[in-house]
């Protein structure tokens, strides 16, 4: 059983690419938010994966949210498996902790490279780079379940950069203060046709006189909807427009919804 979280499809591609190496589901974690499912039937032994982009070198508001309403009949092992753009700093031990703290056992810690693509900040890499990472990505996928077959539980990243600790510290004080829709608005290129408002995963979009109105004070900072939208017209501060967009090339979002 394999949970996931995704904005852009960096992570749902990494959670479909396990699941096929597994023989394993993946379930969105959106969806059981929404659908108010958390209790789930496991198999004995069964190792549950957990799937998520590093959101300010840490785990994204939503998987939190998620975990905390977890209820789970039988001991779990839990693997983490975190994508990233540039580093993971504490991401992975500071998970650890936080597993603990609500009485789960979080086994083993991975890291997947991929696109980056938090352009409020940054630029989305090239078409040509986007391709290699992707590509390495599978390499990096079979060797993740050859280390849960074959090696004991441990902390595999490694891909945190200097200075781990105090980044995410830092970073993280940044993230939950900085959770805020505020920032999010729409241009004149908007048509009006609702997609934002669809594949928000916390609901926090609705259209209004045909445009959308960020109608929740917070929200993960997945970025869908400004990745998604078909015309670009959203944006977040003033240094997005711009900036190139980015969907995985590999992941056909017309057919997913809260994903």
């Amino acid at each position: 059983m394999i949970f996931y979280f995704s904005g852009t499809g960096n992570s749902l591609y990494v959670a479909r690419l396990l699941a096929d190496e597994l023989n394993d589901c993946i379930i969105s974690i959106p969806d059981c938010i929404n659908n108010g499912t958390f209790e789930f039937e496991l198999k004995d032994s069964e190792k549950i994966g957990i799937v998520t982009p590093v959101y300010f070198y840490g785990l994204p508001s939503i998987v939190e949210t998620f975990l905390d309403k977890l209820n789970l009949k039988k001991y779990s092992s839990f693997y983490l498996v975190v994508t990233f753009g540039s580093f993971t700093a504490n991401t992975g031990p500071n998970a650890q902790k936080y597993f603990s703290g609500l009485g789960l056992n979080l086994d083993h810690i991975f890291s997947v490279k991929m696109p980056e693509n938090y352009i409020p900040l940054l630029k989305v890499p090239s078409q040509d780079v986007c391709s290699a990472l992707i590509s390495d990505a599978q390499r990096s996928v079979h060797d993740i379940v050859k280390i849960l077959d074959e090696n004991p539980p441990g902390d595999y990243d490694t891909h945190k950069g200097k200075f781990p600790g105090i980044v995410s510290s830092l970073c993280r004080m940044i993230y939950k203060d900085g959770m805020t829709t505020k920032k999010f608005w729409v241009d004149d290129a908007c048509t009006s046709c609702g997609l934002c408002e669809r594949i928000c995963p916390t609901n926090a979009i609705s259209l209004q006189d045909g445009k959308p109105c960020w109608t929740n004070d917070i929200c993960p900072r997945c970025l869908a909807c400004l990745h998604r939208c078909p015309s670009s017209a959203i944006q977040l501060g003033h240094f997005t427009k711009k900036k190139d967009r980015y969907v995985n090339p590999e992941i056909n979002f017309n057919q997913e919804i809260h994903q």
